[in-house]
């Protein structure tokens, strides 16, 4: 059943339109159960969504309406670990819709593995580890080390501007993040990426055909380095101290504020450009590559 179709008939229960519809297709989960402050929480879910909250409570909420095809879902808590699974009948074929609404201390470190099902996160201070195949991600990171995946899904990350590391990978989905700090790994296939990161000491990316653009303001001895393929890069690169640049396209263009009049031939004989450059002390250090893409390289 679609997403809409649940919504849908939620609403006429609720009305009491559809009794006899209701209590033959409508489920639903309501548990509550005593959690570590700063514990783990392992969710998982094939179809349907995930929102995960944080609060100010030492306890875990899971409400959440589950279609026919859903059997149930187990909420196991045990030594600071607490399991959310969406359990399906045997033999099924196809996912059941299970929409769960998860709130979780704040300071948990969360886990989320999902197929098909929608994920979104907010308000959790601890380290996240968010996955989907092919549903889309909303999530606001704030604890270190954390990582975000999705194969066809789109990815929106915001962060809240404290230093910390983040991994983000997409195969065919756009991502966008915004607010970031500290370090950060994007690796994107097809997908379009746009980066918007604060103070930012180590910066890696690599894309394939997937346009990528990057608005940072560098630490002093930062260090990015980005790879592309056949798709454009953009880089827009902030540092007081300077910047010491080695930009490369083998079949691409080279422009920028600061590629104006410095970018030479790789070779008087093939194909190629470079940009080998400083500003300032050259403390942080740029290096980008592409096969065919453009790149453009400017400072703010």
């Amino acid at each position: 059943m679609r997403e809409s179709g649940i919504r849908s008939l939620w609403a006429l229960c609720a009305l009491g339109a559809l009794p006899l519809a209701c209590a033959a297709n409508e489920g639903s989960v309501d548990r509550k159960v005593n959690a570590d402050p700063k514990g783990e929480v392992l969710i998982s879910n094939v179809s349907g969504t995930i929102d995960v909250r944080g609060w100010d409570r030492n306890e875990i909420q899971v409400t959440g309406q589950l279609d026919e095809d859903v059997e149930r879902v187990d909420v196991e808590t045990s030594g600071g670990r607490t399991v959310i699974k969406v359990i399906l009948p045997r033999g099924g074929h196809d996912g059941g819709d299970a929409m769960l609404e998860v709130q979780v201390p704040s300071g948990s470190s969360v886990e989320v593995s999902a197929v098909s099902a929608d994920v979104s996160s907010k308000g959790v201070t601890g380290t996240q580890r968010l996955k989907s195949v092919s549903g889309e991600i909303t999530a606001e990171v704030s604890g270190d080390d954390s990582e975000v995946r999705s194969v066809s899904g789109d990815i929106t990350v915001h962060g809240n501007g404290k230093p910390g590391s983040l991994r983000v990978s997409s195969v065919s989905g756009s991502l966008d993040l915004t607010n970031g700090a500290g370090k950060l790994d994007v690796v994107t296939v097809s997908g379009d990426a746009r980066v918007h990161m604060g103070d930012s000491s180590e910066i890696n990316a690599r894309t394939t055909s997937g346009e990528f653009e990057l608005h940072a303001r560098l630490l002093k001895d930062a260090r990015v380095s980005v790879e592309g393929v056949s798709g454009d890069l953009t880089l827009d690169l902030g540092n007081s101290a300077g910047l010491a640049l080695e930009i490369e396209s083998f079949s691409g263009d080279i422009s920028g504020c600061l590629a104006d009049g410095k970018v030479e031939q790789v070779s008087k004989y093939g194909p190629g450009t470079r940009l080998n450059s400083r500003t300032g002390d050259g403390s942080a250090r740029v290096r980008a590559k592409t096969l065919s893409g453009d790149i453009e390289i400017c400072d703010r």
